[in-house]
């Protein structure tokens, strides 16, 4: 019960650093909150993440988590089978 808990947390560290870099790369993000300069656009980034991306796309992650976290699961017993 222990490693199919570590890969549905891996798997939610995977889906939410995909949602944050696609965020990066949105529109919205560019025009609303991009500044050009490094030290301002990280909190501007994390910023536009909680407020956008995480309300309209918690669902999504949480699906995938969910699948990531079998998938990895069913990768990881069929690896021990073949020992």
């Amino acid at each position: 019960m222990r490693k199919i808990t570590a890969y549905f947390l891996l798997g939610f560290v995977v889906m939410l650093v995909f949602t944050y870099v696609m965020g990066l790369y949105d529109d919205a993000f560019k025009r609303s909150y991009y500044t050009g300069v490094w030290y301002k656009d990280i909190p501007a980034s994390l910023k536009y993440y909680v407020l956008w991306v995480l309300p309209y796309w918690w669902l999504a992650i949480l699906v995938g988590t969910i699948i990531l976290g079998f998938l990895l699961y069913v990768i990881h017993l069929g690896i021990e089978k073949l020992k």
